[in-house]
Parts: C-alpha cells; structure tokens; sequence
C-alpha cells in the first residue's frame, strides 16, 4: 500500500528531502544504542570542543542514551540519567543524519513507521519476514521494532505480506514473501528475511505496494512494476503468475503519481489524467464496465482533472486539481465508494463523494477510504467490522464521517482492518483489528479498537547544552514532548551558542554553519582593500584563506582596452592603441561617412578613410551633399518587403539603380502576402488575391464568415446566415436544443438568429446578436448564465441589463463582455478575483470592472483575464500561481495591473495558467505556464514575464488549448506545439513538442479553435477539419474514435 509522508501532497513529491548535509551512513562507532538497551554510568562518552583535550565532570551534561520505542504505558519520555567522568575529543563533529518527512504505511496484518532521521519501524505480523528481523515467526511483534540494514530511508511502502523501502539515494529495498517475485529479485518463491536492494531500479522517485505486487515509479517518469500478475495488474499486456523482475509498464504518458490495490493498479499522468489496469471485476480499473482484466493501461472516463489517487481492494479514489474533491468507484458492497449507501452493484463510473473537499491526503484500505480535510481533519467511510473507521462503533459507514479526536492529522495509512495515523506529539496513533499485534500497543487482543490511541512510539529530542536551538546526537531522549533543555533539530557542536545549522559563517578556520564545510561563501570577506599592486590590479577585495583575511585582485591583469585604464597592469595606459583600426561611421555625409577608430584619451574617435570627389552613379553620395548619384538619370522605384516584384504606390523613391527590397512595379495592396499583388489569379480564400479592390469575384466559393468556439466536450459554429450549431457532451444543456442529450453531429440552437459572435465556457454557452444584446445557456452553477439565478438552461434566455456589448469571451464557470464603450463587464464564478471588481465574490448578473477603459480586446484563462487596450498594451487580473498575470511575481491581482515589457499586440488568447499575445509584426509572446512546453519557447520552464514563441513570423490568429497550443498564418498553414496526449498537434504522433511544428497536409485554413484535447480549422472552401480527443463526439465525424492527423467533418459546410 502507498504510505503517506508528513509532507506534500499525495504524489512522488511527499516521498522527496532535504538532508541537513551530505554525510556518509552511520558507522559503529557512532551508532546510538539499540532500543531498550541500558548503558552503565562508567561508560565514557567523547564530546566535543574547538580547543584542547577537557575534562567535564559536571553530570548535568551526560545522559544514558536510549533509542526509537518504549516498552511504556502511553507516550512517556525517559529521564536522562547522570554518568560519571568523561573524556572530550578535540574535534568537531559533523553531522551524521539524515531528515526526512515522517511517514506510516499499512500491510494487511503488519505496520511499517519512517523516523525523521531516516530508519524505518515495523510491528505486527512476521509470518514471511515482512518486519525484516532476519526470521520468521507466527508469534505477532506487538511493539515496534527496527528494520535493520537500511540505509538512510525516505519513503515507505506494504503489500499483504511483504515490505518495501526507497532510500535517499534513488534505491529500492524489499523484504518478505516473495511466492510471486514482488521483493523484485530475479525469481519467485520462498521468502526475504533481511531488506535486500532491488538491482534492476536506481533513481526512484517514488514507490508502492499492495497485494502481491509493487510498483515504483522513475524520476523520470516511467512506470515499472512487478509480483503477482494473475489480473494483469503488473500491465505487461498479458496475465502471468509472478514477474520476478521489474519491467515498465507500456503505454503510459509521463507519470507523476501511483497507487497500488489489492490486484490492481492505478497512475496519475502529468496531465492530470488517470489510468487504470489490472482486476476489474467490480469495475475498479474505471474503464466504465466490469470485466475479468484489463491487461494494458486504459484512461478513466468522467474525471475532472487530478492530483492524487488511491487504491483498495475492489475500488479506487481521486482528488480532483480544481477543487479538492474526491471522486470513487468500483466495489460498494460496505459503502467504501461514499455515495450514500451500500449496494452489491458496483458504482462502474466516477462519481463525487458528497461531504469531502480541500481534501490533502487521500488512502485506501481493502474496503474502506479515508481522507484529511484542509489542516487535519480526518474523515472515514466503507468498512468498519474492526472499527478501523475511528469512529467508536463497529458499523460501516457509506458516508464519510469524523475520525474521534483526529483534527490535527499530518498523513494517514490503511490495511486490511486496521488504520495509521501521524499526528504531532506522539507520532502514530492506531485504530482498527489488533489480533496480529499491528496497532503496535503491545497486545494482540482481538476486541475492536474503534478509537484512535497511541502506539508505542515516541519522538527523539537532543540535549541543547550551549542553548542555540540544536542538540547533541550523543545525549537524546524519547518522548512525546522535550523536557526543558531538549530540542528536535541536531548540533554540530554542543558547546558552542555560535555554531549550529543556520549559523552565520566566520573566518575562523571553523564550520560555523555546520554544512560540513569550512569559512564556505567567503566568510567575513568581502570588504574592498589594495593589493600595492599597479593599475586595475591594484583594487582588491577581502577573502577568507585559511582562516585568515587576505586582500585579493578585484580584476586580475587582461588584454588592453580603450577606457583610460591600465588593463594589464604594466604602468602604460591605453598602449598599442586597442580597439583601433576597426571600420567606423565618421557621422559625414556620403563616402565621407567611412572612417577607422583611433584610441585617444581612453575614448575611440572615428577619423575618415577617403575624402569627397565627384558624383558618379553607383548608389553612393561621392561628393559628400547628402544627396546620392544627384545629376544621373533617375527612375521611380517602389519599397517591395514581400519580394513579389510589386511595391507599394505610397513609398516610392526616385534612384538612378535599383535599391534592395525595392521593384519598378507599383500597385501591391498587401505587401507582406507574395501572392496578392495585381497580376495574381484571384481564388476562393476570402481575400483580394489581384489588387482589384474586390474579394473572390469570379470564383464559385462562398467566402467564409463561420466562427467557432468549444467548450470542455461541446462545439459551437456561427454560421454566416447568423444561425448557431452545436455538438458534443450536453449533460447540463450547452447544446441549447432543449434536452441534455448529447450529439455526435451538429444540430441548430433553438430561437437564435442574428448572431454576430459566439463563447463557451466549460459546460455553458453565449452568444451576441447584431443589437449587442447577449444570450446564454447551459450550465449555470456559479451564475455564468448571468440572469441572477444558478438553474441551467436549455435553451438561449438573454442576459438582463447587458446592452452594446461588441465582444465576448468565457472559460469554466465565468463570462466577460466587451461593451463599445471600452469597458469589460463580467459574471459567474470569481474565486480568484478574476472579474476584476476588486473582489473574490461569485456574481450572478454582470458587473463592471471598475476603472478600465479604452479595452478593445478580452481574453480568458482559467481563472485569470486578460485586456487589450487602444495604445498595444496587455493588463490581467485574477490568479497569478503559474505567472500568468506577467508581471514577474506569483501575486494573484483582484484589479488589472500591466503586462510587463509588452506592447504593440494586436491580438489576446488565455487558458488554463498561461497567456499569449500576438504583435502587429506578426510575432507570438507567450507567458505563464509551461509544464508541457505549450509556450513554445523550447523549455518547460515556467515565464513570469513574455518570451517569444520560437520561429513563428506572419501569424494572423492563435488559439490554446489545455497543454496545446495553435498559430494560424497568413499563408494559411497551421503550426501546433505543446501535449499531443491525444493527438491534439495532428503530426500523426502522440509525442509533445515545445517548439511549433506545422500541421502536414492542412492548407488553406481561415480559422482556428482549440477545445481542452482537441483542435479545429475551418478552411476557406467552408470545409471543417478536427483532430484529438473525441471521447464525446466532439470532433464530428459520428463515432468516438480519436485522431491524431486532422480528418473533414462529413455533411458540414460552413
């Protein structure tokens, strides 16, 4: 089963730490005593200090050191006892611990505990060595005791009758039953005593268990797993006893989180998606129906996107990104899917479990879930025969409620019927079954425990002698809480208020900072000072040298410059002339212009290499007038930037030859389009192809006027008739023809007719008709239908109060208007400010973003906005966590404030956590999120302010997606970059790019939309092209099948 840390969320990133340094594992010699283990009061224990050999004897200092467990009635500390005369040691000692998060995790009759310093505990039963003792033995360990053999641990992970281990060096152990390969050592059967590395893994990032099998996951995101395969649960693509050895599980995007049940598996992707294999009899793989096996990963259906999961027996759990909620299901039989009531029916779709939100941490037991709310608050639900839910009864429960006195929980585990708490104080608190001695109180006593308590565990804490915060690792005591004098984090030196972690480096020859290094980052140094030697070698700064200050060259001694300065440090300043004899522009006119640099009083001058003569007709002013060839025949020649040898009438120059990027030929009407210039043919695309002044004429095509939008599973299409057509998911009436029955081809949107624009948010529509008047429908939760209440309509109602609106744009739960004033007017959900009223307030009729005018373009993301105003520049509001606002900080924004270093756009896209704006050069800006290169700047790196789109140049319109991105130019070619999960780049592939690709064989496009995994293009003959997802229909083509190479709607002319 996947333990649970103290910190992060549930995904690798709970498993990660930071050591306090870089030290080598623990040696004998400085090995504390074992648990329960009494030393004498003879024995000698070394100390240490900065000067000579010592003798203390004050007893005040010393302490009988025990570790780890106490065989003692609840969480009670020791009392350190006295010792007698001891000798000091000359030397400092550094460091020899690791710190990690604590963390708890559940076998299904055994318990495993991760210290902070790194070592891992486990009690309960050990009838296949899954406690690592070095034996087996059917008498169950009721208390805790230490696995050893492990290095420094930082993640730890259960199966039914096996354990597993992840060091702070990438490293997976495993010990216990071994029957189906899953200690991962190369062959099955028998049992592994001792923790013993598995060869075939190194750089893990995380790791988990259940069942028979495990599963580790790869820092660089590759899924491996292996045990028992009987349901497929390994995803080898077919079903085998035991997989002996790790293998990686085919088929997968990159992974960021895992979860391990009883015979199946489940993986989260960076997209937030999820993915399920293995057993499905009680549908918990989530591919919508119960089967015996699903033998290869297949994406779960009906899920928002997720940042955690979690695995039982017969069922699955998510926490979904947006909100914290929790979504399950798969086997119901004791309520462990928390609808409301059991049922021996499986739930075969996800669904939310109702009373559970802001949730932090989310596990699985074999038939029962749990989760922590917000700070700490534990709930429960499923199984309770043991009383594993907490709740004081033995009755199961289908609906989540509180575990007794658990608030303040840090990360929770489950087993078969018996849950882990960690809490601050006393650490692990336990509750459940305890016949096999698995709550780790001391007993095996088979009475339900239906309460948390605790088990017997204690916190180690340090004697602080010198008082600066950190203790000695040699004089420590277990507890709950410190006695006075007794602190949690170590000391490098105990005798010494000056010298702890954290401490201000000096240059004294002394590890201050206890880091493991000496006078490190210059300490003390730093001051100006003067070498005695010549020129800019003679400045200096101070510099910490063995313990000593030494004054150091500012500038060491480099080739001569032109700046008044001795450079080489040789006495002579700006010898030999340097920088000299290089072209240069004297400021003259004509030939007279040219010049070549001297070096004189540390500056370059400029001093002409050719004096004026007479006027000759080569394209240079010889006699130096200001006027070129004046006195030769001369001809009109017209600026030509798109080379198609017609220029521009209204920049004519008059030259006796030819300038570059000019042409004879006068009368292009659009000179940065090579093909439109006056003896072009005239086609079908919309535009004025021969310069006369009319569009398309003498064609047969209809130009198109169609607009698109789409929402999260819906399409919208505005016809040129101003009619409006909708297809795809219609559970909350997007489609707008009166059913929320959902298309697979497009149908009209009842009672609209002169429409001029159209906008989709997730699950709800809009459009604008020619009088500025708007109309919604659809999903209406948070009020984005504007009308003042939160019921969904099924067909278009008209905003109230809302008139003279020109342009509109919606995203998730919330709609903005552009009114032709230049004001921005919004309604619906406004979580993170994103409205702009200055508030976090949802709003259910449209209200003003108060003090913005002069707007001529919107744009919105997620839960951020965006506004174009009149004089090119971008100002955003709302969210502001991935730097999507551009200002270069994190800081959400309630009011507009202004993109940085960004001007002269033309055109605004948002969505999701990032931003794109398009320049009149015809160059694309990007900012904000990046996880999937969907910036396109090369990288996956995160912008806090604009970057360049890389190689993009006459782009006319872009659109975004969730983890795509889209350019349409003016040549009509497509370029796509970013996620290709679903094929939504149309390269034929599924691999992601962070630089544009061009679209192969899509020509002709006039417009561009994207949906969440999916994209569209209109094309200029009025023909519809789709690619991606097409889960719920929404690529048009009458089936679900997706496509990664675009494909024409049949029957849609637009």
């Amino acid at each position: 089963m996947v333990a649970q840390s103290q910190g992060g969320q549930v995904d690798p990133e709970e498993q990660a730490f930071t050591p306090l340094v870089e030290v080598p594992p623990l040696h004998s010699q400085h090995a504390r005593a074992s648990a329960g283990s009494v030393l004498s009061q003879g024995w000698g224990m070394q100390s240490r200090t900065r000067g000579a050999s010592v003798r203390r004897t004050s007893s005040s200092w010393l302490a009988i050191l025990a570790l780890g467990i106490f065989a003692a009635t609840g969480c009670g500390g020791m009392e350190p006892e006295a010792a007698g005369d001891t000798e000091t040691a000359t030397a400092r000692q550094s460091l020899t611990v690791v710190k990690v998060p604590q963390a708890v995790a559940a076998g299904a009759y055994h318990s495993l505990f991760l210290r902070k310093d790194g070592s891992v505990w486990a009690w309960g039963q050990n009838v296949t060595g899954q406690l690592g003792t070095g034996g087996t033995s059917s008498t169950p360990q009721s208390q805790p005791g230490r696995v050893n053999g492990l290095p420094s641990i930082k993640a730890v992970a259960t199966g039914i009758g096996h354990s597993l281990a992840l060091d702070v060096s990438g490293n997976v152990w495993a010990w216990g039953q071994n029957a189906s390969g899953q200690a991962g050592l190369g062959t099955a059967g028998g049992t592994v005593l001792i923790p013993t590395k598995v060869a075939a893994l190194s750089n893990v990032q995380a790791i988990a268990a259940n069942g028979n099998f495990s599963l580790a996951l790869g820092a660089d995101g590759r899924l491996w797993a292996w045990g028992q395969n009987a349901s497929g649960q390994v995803g080898t693509g077919s079903a085998s006893a035991a997989v002996a050895t790790p293998v990686v599980v085919q088929g997968l995007p990159t992974v960021r989180a895992i979860a391990a049940g009883v015979n199946h598996s489940l993986a989260l992707d960076v997209y937030g998606k999820v993915w399920g294999w293995g057993l499905n009899s009680s549908a918990q793989v989530g591919n919508g129906a119960t089967s015996a096996a699903v033998l290869t990963p297949v994406q779960v259906a009906g899920l928002p996107l997720a940042k955690a999961v979690a695995a039982g027996a017969g069922h699955s759990l998510i926490v979904d990104e947006q909100f914290g909620n929790v979504w399950a299901w798969g086997q119901n039989t004791f309520g462990q899917v928390g609808t409301g009531s059991t049922s021996t029916t499986p739930v075969v779709t996800p669904v939310p479990v109702n009373g559970v939100f802001a949730v932090t941490r989310l596990v699985a037991g074999h038939n029962s879930s749990l989760a922590i709310i917000g700070n700490g608050l534990a709930v429960a639900w499923g199984h309770n025969a043991s009383g594993q839910l907490g709740n004081g009864g033995t009755v199961n429960s289908a609906s989540p409620a509180g575990v007794t006195g658990i608030s303040d929980a840090t990360a929770l585990a489950a087993g078969a019927q018996h849950t882990l708490a960690l809490r601050p104080g006393c650490p692990v608190w336990t509750w459940g079954n305890n016949g096999q001695g698995q709550l780790g109180t001391g007993s095996t006593s088979t009475t339900p425990v239906t309460a948390p308590g605790t088990a017997l565990i204690a916190n180690t804490f340090y004697f602080d002698g010198d008082m600066d915060g950190f203790g000695d690792e040699y004089m420590s005591e277990e507890s709950c809480e410190p006695s006075p004098g007794y602190v949690e984090d170590l000391d490098c030196d105990d005798y010494s208020a000056s010298t702890h972690p954290g401490a201000e480096e000096t240059c004294n020859g002394m590890d201050d900072d206890c880091d493991g290094v000496v006078d490190n980052g210059n300490a003390s140094g730093g001051a100006d000072c003067s070498t005695g030697q010549q020129g800019v070698c003679a400045a200096g700064v101070t510099a910490c040298t063995n313990g000593s200050m030494v004054c150091q060259p500012r500038q060491s001694a480099s080739a001569e410059q032109c700046d008044g300065l001795d450079n080489d440090c040789d006495g002579a300043t700006d010898e030999g002339n340097p920088g000299g004899l290089q072209a240069c522009d004297t400021g003259q006119l004509g030939v007279c212009g040219e010049g070549i640099t001297y070096c004189t009083h540390g500056v370059i001058e400029c001093v002409p290499t050719q004096g004026a003569s007479s006027e000759v007709c080569d394209g240079k002013d010889n006699d130096c007038d200001g006027q070129v060839d004046n006195g030769a025949p001369f001809q009109t020649w017209y600026r030509d930037q798109d080379g198609d040898s017609y220029g521009l009438t209204s920049q004519a120059v008059q030259a006796c030859v030819q300038p570059a990027g000019h042409a004879p030929n006068a009368g292009d009407c659009n000179d940065s389009n090579p093909a439109i210039h006056p003896v072009a043919p005239e086609i079908c695309d919309g535009l004025d192809n021969d310069c006369d002044g009319q569009v398309d004429e003498s064609t047969s095509c209809v130009a198109s006027a169609a607009k698109l939008a789409v929402g999260l599973e819906h399409t919208l299409v505005l016809k040129q008739d101003g009619t409006v057509w909708a297809r795809g998911f219609n559970g909350q009436g997007q489609l707008g023809d009166g059913t929320t029955t959902s298309r697979l081809t497009f149908a009209q949107v009842l009672g609209l007719t002169g429409v001029v624009a159209i906008a989709a948010g997730n699950h709800h529509s809009l459009a604008l008709k020619q009088n500025g008047t708007v109309w919604a429908w659809g999903s209406n939760a948070q009020g984005q239908l504007g009308d003042g209440t939160t019921t969904n309509r099924l067909t278009p109602i008209q905003v109230p109060g809302l008139t003279g609106v020109k342009a509109l744009t919606a995203i998730l739960f919330h709609t903005l208007a552009l009114k032709q004033d230049g004001t921005v007017w919004g309604w619906g959900w406004n979580y993170s400010g994103q409205l702009g009223d200055g508030t976090t307030t949802d709003r259910f009729t449209p209200v003003q973003a108060p003090g913005l005018t002069g707007v001529t373009a919107l744009a919105t993301g997620y839960n951020h906005t965006l506004a174009l105003k009149q004089d090119g520049t971008v100002w955003a509001w709302g969210n502001n966590g991935e730097g999507q606002l551009g200002d270069g900080t994190t800081t959400n924004r309630l009011t507009p404030v202004q993109v940085q270093g960004l001007t002269g756009v033309t055109v605004l896209t948002a969505y999701y956590y990032r931003s794109f704006g398009l320049k009149q050069d015809g160059t694309v800006w990007a900012w904000g999120w990046n996880a999937g290169g969907q910036l396109g700047d090369g990288t996956t790196t995160r912008r806090f302010t604009p970057v360049k789109v890389q190689g993009l140049t006459g782009v006319m319109s872009i659109a975004q997606g969730v983890f795509h991105s889209l350019a349409l130019k003016q040549d009509g070619t497509v370029w796509a970059w970013g996620g290709n999960n679903e094929g939504q780049l149309g390269d034929g592939t599924q691999t992601d790019r962070q630089t544009p690709q061009q679209v192969p064989g899509l020509t002709g496009v006039t417009a561009i939309a994207a949906g969440d995994w999916h994209t569209l293009a209109l094309k200029h003959d009025g023909s519809a092209w789709t690619w991606g997802s097409n889960q719920s229909g929404q690529l048009g083509d009458g089936t679900t099948a997706s496509r990664n190479t675009p494909m024409q709607v049949p029957g849609l002319s637009l």
